[in-house]
């Protein structure tokens, strides 16, 4: 489950619209519902929000936290290079 001060690091870095890359991460790992269909946003809304449990959903949560946070750094170390800041 997701915890208050957890949800408070994952929304400063993947802001109010996370929902399209969990989804994204859900389809690229072939993860269904019970019932064999796709979660919808407001499940992963949910989860996030610590009103309902799902490990999947979690994982795929701070996968894309991380695949977001290396995307920052990346695009700061490429500024600073072009820039030419140490």
């Amino acid at each position: 489950m997701i915890r208050k001060e957890q949800r408070k690091k994952l929304k400063e870095v993947l802001g109010y619209h996370y929902t399209e890359g969990v989804l994204k991460i859900l389809k690229e790992k072939n993860v269904t519902s019970r019932n064999g269909k796709p979660y919808g946003t407001s499940m992963i809304r949910n989860v996030f929000n610590g009103l309902n449990e799902n490990e999947d959903i979690e994982n795929a949560i701070i996968e894309l936290f991380i695949r977001t946070q290396q995307d920052l750094k990346e695009t700061i170390e490429e500024r600073n290079r072009i820039l030419g800041i140490q």
